[in-house]
């Protein structure tokens, strides 16, 4: 068989680049992914429901959350609309 089992990772912290040093703004790893049909993505994923720095970012004050969500053009930042998934 020619499938492959991808391990992706996300990793960082809520906040400017500034407030979570020596960690690093959200990223993913490996951050440029290719994947063909028969692979398999293993999603490794961490975050907090807690944020009690107070880091500056999107959301409820105070939390560490984060969610996928499928683009068709990698160089925008538009969900996939609900109708082509």
């Amino acid at each position: 068989s020619s499938s492959r089992i991808v391990n992706y990772n996300v990793r960082g912290r809520r906040g400017n680049i500034v407030q979570v040093y020596p960690a690093v703004e959200y990223d993913f790893v490996p951050q440029d992914l290719t994947v063909e049909v028969g692979d398999y993505l293993h999603f490794q994923w961490t975050g907090s429901d807690a944020n009690p720095q107070g880091n500056a970012g999107n959301g409820r004050q105070g939390t560490d959350r984060s969610n996928l969500v499928q683009v068709s053009d990698r160089e925008e930042n538009v969900p996939l609309a609900w109708q082509q998934h």
